[in-house]
């Protein structure tokens, strides 16, 4: 059990997020992204799951998972960022429950920021007011019973929909559509089938010159693994889900995942996994290797 407890603490992972460089038609063509990589002190927790809240002249707000290593769980933080140095200017955990949290998805709706983060080990999707002035998410209400993971609501098929993997097969090949019951709860209403695990959410689901583009994330070789960036089209059976490109991480060291991509207001963010320990990991798995391959 000791050898079991010091094997995960040496291959646990670490997260970071980056702001692209590139252009929004030079990502949906695939061209090799160019990312500044958040630039941070914090030797007790990490960032990952970004979604933009907000970008001015100088600064860029984003709501992330924060995950504290002496809670051993993710809690949802807002970070300010200074724009220019990509530099961590200040944290605010806006929320921590007593189960696991990510994935703090927005919805902009007659002048409120609602947030749905993932947190199908507290008993399904909640709905949240994001309080500026108080730095918290509140008046949190039950949204689906399902347990969702990283769900991405959207109206851009006209009505108001939500689209997710679900436990116990949050990795897989299948991905929901959840729609509202009599009782004001989402629930499952389809299922879209693909031929590989690239049914996960990677992020807001968008429209970009007429046409519609989804993020996903490639679980085949492990959670995260890579982006699966797709374009979706209608057709009389549903929605078609073409793949354009697919990529691992960009980052020099952190090669482990990359899972995320969002943007707002003409600013784009990803982020990607590394391991805590890189050099004792690196050993492990250098003799790992033969035995993972045989």
């Amino acid at each position: 059990m000791r050898f079991i407890e010091l094997y995960r603490s040496i291959m646990q992972g670490v997260w970071n997020i980056g702001f692209v460089e590139n252009t929004l038609d030079e990502v949906i063509d695939g061209s090799p992204l160019k990312i500044n990589w958040l630039k941070h002190e914090c030797k007790n927790r990490w960032f990952a799951d970004p979604f933009i809240l907000d970008v001015t002249d100088d600064k860029i707000y984003v709501l992330v998972e924060e995950y504290y290593y002496p809670h051993k769980r993710g809690r949802l933080a807002m970070l300010t960022v200074d724009r220019a140095s990509n530099t961590l200017l200040k944290v605010d955990t806006i929320l921590e429950l007593d189960s696991h949290l990510s994935f703090p998805a927005i919805i902009r709706r007659d002048g409120k920021i609602l947030v749905y983060p993932e947190n199908f080990k507290g008993g399904g999707l909640k709905l949240y007011e994001l309080d500026l002035e108080k730095a918290a998410l509140v008046n949190g209400r039950q949204v689906s019973d399902a347990l969702l993971t990283d769900a991405i609501y959207t109206e851009l098929f006209g009505k108001k929909q939500i689209y997710s993997t679900e436990f116990p097969d949050p990795n897989g090949a299948t991905l929901g559509v959840y729609e509202l019951n009599e009782n004001g709860k989402y629930v499952k209403v389809k299922e879209y089938r693909f031929p590989e695990n690239i049914a996960r959410n990677a992020g807001d689901w968008f429209e970009h010159k007429g046409k519609l583009y989804r993020p996903a994330q490639e679980c085949n070789v492990e959670y995260g693994h890579g982006i699966s960036f797709q374009q979706i089209e209608n057709s009389p059976d549903g929605l078609v889900f073409k793949e354009l490109w697919r990529k691992t991480s960009p980052h020099p060291t952190m090669k482990v995942a990359f899972h995320t991509f969002n943007m707002y207001k003409g600013v784009m963010v990803v982020d990607c996994r590394g391991y805590r320990y890189r050099v004792a990991a690196g050993i492990i798995n250098f003799f790992r290797r033969p035995f993972v391959k045989g």
